[in-house]
């Protein structure tokens, strides 16, 4: 897969105003995907500081290899970004400049037909951002419980036909491609509401499968717990989320009180795409861009 995959960044000009990239920094890029967002930390850094660029799937990190070696101060690194605290560690880096999460799906991953990611392609129901991991949404889908099956949809996407749908989903087992589930997500619909929506029907249902089988939300969870530790006073923070579940998690990550540390928030409320963005990148509809800057209490200044 080359490194010129099509690719758009999600509201880039707001995301390096929260940055705030200073040369000479060093910053982390949590989720690579298609390196929109990488390319611009590093063409701000001009050839300065270094960028770390995080994301568990290989394809996406083989698809950027060549064109990193071309940079003396890109890091790519095949690897979860819950793992960027011990990464850290073991290499004695301290996060000068700023971190970036971009929670959302990578094009590389949901236009690849393969990959099991959406329903508006025919393949074998996978949904791994990492293929190495045990679980799979065929596994999901095919062997675990009714309940548990309900319980993701509810869960991790408020699904409100949740039960309906799992119950259907045992009439049906077993289920080959993700085209078979979002049609009897489709039926179920139908037969309750006698109308078409506006988006597809199987959208939250896909959306918690995905959740569930990356362990989404712990893993988001785990490395928010162990940012403070990672920063260097005045570093950047910046959280874009696709869903409110994510949202939720980064704002109550914002404004979590210690006796140590604080975030001070570049605004109150989150950001959210433009109209003229929404019409170029329809991806970006549905981000929130939170950001803030970690300042060390006076208290702890001289300790």
């Amino acid at each position: 897969m080359s490194s010129s995959y099509s690719h758009i960044a999600v509201m880039p000009s707001e995301t390096l105003t929260g940055l705030d990239v200073q040369e000479g920094l060093i910053y982390f890029d949590c989720t690579l995907g298609g390196a929109g967002h990488s390319k611009m930390i590093l063409e701000q850094l001009n050839g300065t500081g270094h960028l770390y660029s995080f994301d568990q799937d290989i394809n996406v990190i083989q698809s950027h290899k060549e064109e990193a070696t071309k940079y003396e101060n890109w890091t790519l690194v095949h690897s979860n970004f819950e793992n960027i605290p011990e990464y850290c560690k073991e290499n004695n880096i301290e996060i000068t400049g700023g971190l970036l999460m971009d929670l959302g799906l990578s094009s590389i991953q949901l236009d690849n037909p393969e990959r099991g990611f959406s329903y508006q392609h025919e393949s074998q129901l996978d949904m791994r951002m990492d293929t190495d991991l045990e679980i799979s949404a065929y596994e999901v889908i095919n062997h675990f419980k009714e309940k548990e099956i309900a319980d993701i949809f509810y869960n991790y996407s408020e699904e409100r036909l949740s039960r309906q749908i799992a119950s259907k989903i045992i009439e049906k087992r077993p289920i080959e491609t993700n085209k078979e589930l979002a049609d009897l997500i489709k039926e179920i619909y139908w037969k309750r509401y006698h109308k078409h929506s506006k988006t597809h029907p199987a959208t939250k249902c896909f959306q918690a499968l995905r959740i569930y089988v990356n362990r989404e939300l712990e893993v988001l969870e785990n490395l928010l717990e162990a940012i403070p530790g990672l920063l260097s006073e005045n570093a950047k923070v910046v959280i874009i989320s696709f869903h409110s579940l994510e949202d939720r998690v980064a704002k109550l990550f914002f404004k979590k009180k210690s006796d140590d540390y604080k975030f001070e928030l570049d605004f109150k409320k989150p950001l959210e795409a433009s109209r003229e963005e929404m019409k170029v990148n329809s991806r970006s509809r549905c981000a929130k861009l939170r950001a803030g800057k970690f300042t060390v209490k006076e208290n702890n200044l001289c300790q």
